[in-house]
């Protein structure tokens, strides 16, 4: 079977490729329906959610039917005594945050663009933000999940079902798989009360030396930010609400009682040896935190990528990204560096690409294209090198999806 040709089909599937038909079931037996009827078709199946990183990993395989989960929003179960939501996977972190908001809690999942981002696409993504630090994870918020296989069967984990036989930890293994196991049809997860109120603090440096001196000091602080973000310049000017002077910013953000944040704020201009540019507190705090937590998406150049290294190795990765060709966004605490291209010289880019990843791999460290123009994918190498954890990844996708027709072509290895 051949791909549509774009000028005939307006549901795109990422990467030029557009899908052969649409699918926007409305409840969980048209989900089933649907795959069951489109994999019998010989048709491969794209799961769509708020369509904000269709680009992301390598390209589409094989021609394919993209299934629109946005009609699966509801609010399953939201116990808010226990602390508990239940969601269709389909519904967005905006909604959701509304839904928590007439309650005082709320979901500490930070991820970009919050009311087109669906919570479906957020876990199968593993898309994550500033706030990491404290909250953790996305993983570290789901309870359970539900989702539907290549054979139209609906498989649940976690929460309040029975472990599955097969003995996978399906909440877990469900997210970052980019829909490659199955699509997520619901998830249970984890909220908390949000704080009295909340602050951020901008410290200005001119040397990364002195950086890396006062991140290290983070480590030991007696206080308990829960983010701690790194700045270049060209990044601090797209998200602070000042023009930044200093050559890095290290942007802490606070949140407890009204008494410990004021503490802390004071507690942590002694102990740095930064220059604290700025605080902001209460809701004044609300372009800055949109602006950290939406950079990921915001339009620079065509290639974006992201680096995980150890903590101690942000600054020293940081001392080579050179401010002409690239903003540098790191959350710093958890050792992920964001970047964004400031050029379209894609020669220049892709050997700077090759370059930064021959400096992290080596100690550990992995650095993956999280978008770049599809036909530079090849060349540029969205994965990285290949490792040996591979192998286990494509052995699971073996074990739940053996004929490959869950968005095929997007994961790592041979998924």
């Amino acid at each position: 079977m051949n791909w549509p040709d774009p000028s005939e089909s307006y549901t795109t599937l990422g990467d030029g490729r557009v899908a052969t038909a649409v699918e926007c079931p409305n409840t969980l037996d048209a989900l089933q329906d649907a795959v069951r009827r489109r994999v019998a078709e010989g048709l491969a199946i794209y799961a769509q959610g708020g369509r904000t990183s269709l680009d992301y990993g390598g390209t589409p395989l094989r021609p394919g039917v993209a299934v629109d989960m946005t009609a699966l929003n509801r609010v399953i179960d939201y116990p808010a005594a226990d602390m508990t939501i239940t969601v269709e996977s389909g519904i967005t972190l905006g909604e959701i945050a509304r839904t928590l908001d007439a309650e005082g809690q709320r979901l500490e999942i930070d991820a970009p663009q919050p009311d087109h981002a669906t919570i479906g696409g957020v876990y199968a993504t593993n898309s994550t933000g500033p706030r990491r630090y404290g909250s953790g994870r996305p993983r570290d918020q789901i309870i359970g999940v539900g989702f539907v296989t290549a054979d139209g069967n609906v498989v649940k984990g976690g929460g309040r079902v029975v472990k599955n036989v097969a003995g996978y930890d399906f909440p877990k293994l469900l997210t970052g798989s980019l829909g490659t196991l199955g699509i997520i049809s619901h998830l249970t997860l984890k909220v908390k009360p949000k704080p009295e109120t909340s602050a951020i603090v901008c410290v200005g440096y001119d040397s990364i030396d002195v950086v890396a001196h006062d991140l290290a000091r983070l480590n030991t602080s007696s206080t308990r930010p829960v983010a701690i973000e790194l700045l270049n310049v060209p990044a601090a000017k797209r998200t602070l609400t000042e023009a930044n002077r200093s050559l890095w910013t290290i942007v802490l953000a606070f949140e407890d009682n009204a008494a410990s944040v004021a503490w802390q704020i004071d507690r942590i201009a002694v102990e740095l040896s930064g220059t604290v540019q700025s605080v902001v507190q209460g809701q004044a705090i609300e372009p800055i935190r949109v602006a950290l937590r939406d950079l990921p998406t915001a339009n620079f150049g065509s290639v974006s990528i992201v680096a995980n290294v150890r903590y101690s190795d942000v600054p020293v990765l940081a001392a080579t990204v050179d401010p002409g060709l690239w903003t540098f966004q790191s959350h710093a605490g958890n050792g992920v560096i964001r970047l964004h291209s400031l050029v379209d010289d894609s020669a220049t880019i892709e050997a700077d690409v090759h370059r930064l990843r021959s400096s992290v791999e080596p100690s550990g460290g992995n650095l993956i294209v999280a978008r770049c123009p599809a036909d530079r994918k090849p060349s540029v190498g969205v994965w990285g090198s290949s490792r040996p954890d591979w192998v286990w990844s494509e052995k699971v996708k073996a074990a739940l999806d053996p004929s490959g027709v869950m968005n095929p072509g997007r994961f790592v290895g041979k998924i």
